[in-house]
């Protein structure tokens, strides 16, 4: 949070019966399933998605190249 360009997320877990309920297409391969979301959910924030996912992208490889 601290960082100058923070990105915030949720997570939701929901156990794999619960989850290819509702995605029937889905392969279940793990007991459940771990939901990332941005806290970005209303309307006039449509704009800065893009930019989300890119820094989204950008802060998840740097993690896994730790």
């Amino acid at each position: 949070m601290s960082d100058p360009d923070p990105v915030f997320v949720s997570t939701f877990k929901a156990d794999s019966e619960a989850f290819t309920a509702r995605r029937p297409k889905v392969t279940v391969d793990a007991e459940d399933a771990r939901i990332l979301r941005s806290v970005l959910m209303k309307p006039e924030s449509e704009h800065y998605v893009e930019r989300l996912h890119d820094r989204g992208e950008r802060l998840t490889r740097a993690l896994a190249k730790e």
